[in-house]
């Protein structure tokens, strides 16, 4: 029998103690529990912090056992966040056909609530880009018909590995808390399509009253009319009688 060679042995020992320090890359994934604090009505936000500018598939996980029914429900994605994009509730669905890691083949819709008239499960799951800074920021809502149960929130990018950082920080807000001001932006927005909102007002028509300028009138000054001077022809034949009546006495009283 040939003798293997000290120096292959040798090779091959070393290339074993090689790849038994190297460690073996795998997708990383994240997960963070809700906890028992929140309440029907109330609402929590998942904040992302991993690789500047990547996308994360992001949805409640172990769900699948859950009706979907009111009541039965798991808490629901807030709509027209910036960079938190969903599949179409009729399909297709691109981002819940995602094989997560260690799931033996199962995707996001198998890890997941069904969907029902009254709510598709498209609302349990999204597609979120960091800004960057490598963060993001995603709000989900809870109500009456919300299942009341334990929820964890799961994160994972199929081109990040172990070595990279990702962590995921809750923060549950109750039901008088103010709105979560600033989701969060990044160079390259998903702008949502907005439904136009029209708001009708009366409008009150007020009419001003007429205001009437008194108009002054002066009097036109009263022309007085003098009689004329009697210059009739009666009057002036009886003048020359009267003369030459004055006449004739004075011829007679010469005579």
């Amino acid at each position: 029998m040939k003798e293997i060679p000290l120096k292959l042995i040798m090779i091959v020992f070393i290339t074993c103690i090689i790849l038994a320090v190297i460690p073996v890359s795998a997708v990383k994934t994240a997960e963070q529990s809700v906890g028992d604090s929140i309440t029907r009505g109330s609402r929590f936000t998942v904040t992302i912090t991993g690789l500047p500018n990547s996308s994360y598939y992001l949805w409640l996980p172990h769900t699948s056992s859950m009706t979907g029914e009111p009541r039965d429900q798991p808490p629901v994605i807030a709509g027209y966040q910036t960079n938190v994009m969903e599949d179409p509730a009729d399909g297709p669905w691109p981002i819940g056909s995602y094989q997560y890691n260690n799931g033996g083949g199962l995707t996001i819709r198998d890890d997941i609530a069904p969907s029902t008239p009254e709510m598709p499960n498209t609302a349990y799951y999204a597609l979120v880009t960091t800004d960057n800074r490598g963060q993001a920021t995603v709000e989900f809502l809870t109500s009456v018909n919300t299942g009341l149960r334990s929820y964890s929130v799961k994160v994972e990018n199929p081109r990040s590995v172990d070595s990279d950082n990702l962590l995921v920080d809750l923060q549950v807000y109750s039901r008088r808390a103010p709105a979560v001001i600033g989701i969060f932006t990044t160079s390259q927005p998903i702008t949502p399509t907005f439904p136009p909102t029209t708001i009708e007002r009366p409008l009150t028509v007020t009419t001003l009253p007429v205001t009437t300028v008194p108009v002054t009138t002066i009097p036109e000054p009263v022309q007085t009319t003098l009689p004329a001077p009697a210059t009739t022809k009666a009057a002036l034949e009886t003048v020359t009688v009267i003369l030459a009546a004055g006449a004739a006495v004075l011829i007679a009283g010469r005579h």
